[in-house]
């Protein structure tokens, strides 16, 4: 009986730690590019996830928007919303946003559907599980779309003074960073993977799937393993010739085709 006893408190155990043991891959600023947004799944399909996060911007940009809606209603597990998606369902004045963003976002909203419109109506901005937090722009201003950028100093320790959980994901900028607050210092880690632990907290932004701008074409999006406690920034290749054909059969600005291939 002793026995049978010590074999059942080591199942619960074991499933206790099973159950703790989670694979995120959180993606980011989707922007209609469907052919980005596919091989970026194929790419988490083989790396056994657990939980995907979408930190929003499905939509914008590029001429894809309602195929992008569609696959991330499918295999998307949390969703949140980004300024592009509200702006195309009327949330966001879309005066403020660049030449560019507002002609992509003014042929987005001529060519979404009500369905797609109903979804992104859905999103939230901001989601805590599993000790984490994430949220589209920086976590002190969440509804005003702040940018967090590693050399904007003021931006940085704003987002820091914000945060409640030690581990913090974000996008909205485009541009893939890992960043971490040692007593009043905010440290720019120098690589692409960081193992974490209990002294400091972090704040990571996700890059881009659909529009990278820090000089790699490739998408990027993040992966987090809570038993190795460790974050990796995940690049993946993808074939930007298909869009930005697409681009061009859609009368979009030229200057969005281009800016793929170049990473900025």
């Amino acid at each position: 009986m002793e026995n049978n006893i010590i074999n059942v408190n080591l199942f619960f155990r074991f499933i206790g730690a099973c159950r703790f043991s989670m694979r995120y891959a959180i993606i980011s600023d989707i922007h209609g590019n469907f052919e980005a947004l596919q091989a970026v799944m194929r790419d988490i399909d083989e790396r056994s996830i657990d939980k995907i996060i979408c930190l929003g911007d499905i939509v914008g940009y590029y001429p894809d928007p309602n195929a992008c809606v569609d696959l991330v209603r499918e295999r998307i597990d949390v969703c949140l919303a980004g300024n592009h998606d509200y702006a195309a369902i009327g949330r966001v004045d879309t005066r403020t946003f660049t030449y560019y963003a507002y002609a992509a976002m003014e042929w987005t909203k001529r060519n979404i559907t009500s369905e797609s419109k109903e979804y992104l109506s859905s999103l939230q901005l901001t989601v805590q599980l599993d000790n984490i937090f994430c949220t589209h722009s920086s976590p002190s201003t969440r509804e005003q779309w702040a940018y967090v950028f590693p050399d904007s100093e003021l931006a940085v320790f704003e987002a820091f003074n914000s945060l409640i959980c030690r581990i913090n994901f974000i996008g909205h900028t485009h541009w893939p960073s890992i960043m971490l607050q040692e007593q009043d210092r905010i440290i720019l880690h120098s690589s692409h993977s960081i193992k974490l632990d209990n002294d400091h907290f972090y704040l990571i932004n996700v890059g881009s799937v659909g529009q990278p701008r820090d000089f790699d074409p490739r998408s990027c999006y993040a992966l987090y393993d809570t038993e190795e406690q460790n974050i990796s920034l995940i690049r993946v290749r993808y074939d930007f010739t298909l869009t930005q054909k697409k681009i061009a059969a859609n009368n979009l600005p030229t200057f969005l085709a281009e800016r793929l291939e170049k990473g900025r």
